[in-house]
């Protein structure tokens, strides 16, 4: 038995477009972030002699335990010669030295050299800034909400970057 009046059985159909418009939005404003930030970065690598890939991989260096060359190499999907490239480059500028992993002599593990911390984070100072101010206008139950769709929306561009590339890329069974 059902308790919808007609009023509301007319307004289902109003719910499920509102909902589809919705979607799109937030798919259309997902798809902008990720261009502007790729922009942004673009423009911060540029201060630093590096591109957006090799600032990429510097944050890799400041937060993977234990780094080396073939574990970047399969995080970021570059061939070995290009993660090569990007560690060369990285190194120049100072931000990061191979060194000799001392369990096993034969590997060599990437570190962060933290000198150039400070610089990075005037760099994106202002965009933190910004966005703290952003969500400070939001309840812990919407911080919350957000916090959850970033983060399944990382797992799945984690999932899908990991897929092989003589494959189509395919959404994981979890996030659709």
């Amino acid at each position: 038995m059902s308790t919808r009046t007609g009023r509301d059985r007319d307004r289902a159909p109003d719910r499920s477009r509102d909902r589809a418009e919705l979607i799109a939005a937030i798919e259309d404003a997902v798809r902008d972030n990720g261009g502007r930030g790729q922009l942004l970065h673009q423009a911060i690598a540029e201060r630093f002699g590096l591109n957006p890939t090799d600032l990429k991989c510097v944050d890799l260096a400041r937060t993977e335990p234990r780094l080396t060359a073939g574990r970047l190499a399969e995080i970021t999907g570059l061939s070995t010669s290009a993660t090569t490239a990007v560690l060369d480059r990285m190194e120049r500028a100072g931000f990061i030295e191979r060194v000799r992993d001392p369990a096993d002599r034969r590997r060599v593990v990437v570190v962060s050299t933290g000198r150039r911390e400070q610089e990075l984070n005037t760099a994106f100072g202002p965009l933190k800034d910004a966005m703290t101010a952003v969500l400070e206008s939001y309840d812990d139950e919407q911080l919350a909400l957000i916090a959850g769709f970033v983060r399944r929306l990382n797992d799945l561009l984690r999932d899908l970057t990991a897929q092989p590339d003589d494959k189509p890329l395919t959404t994981p069974p979890e996030a659709r």
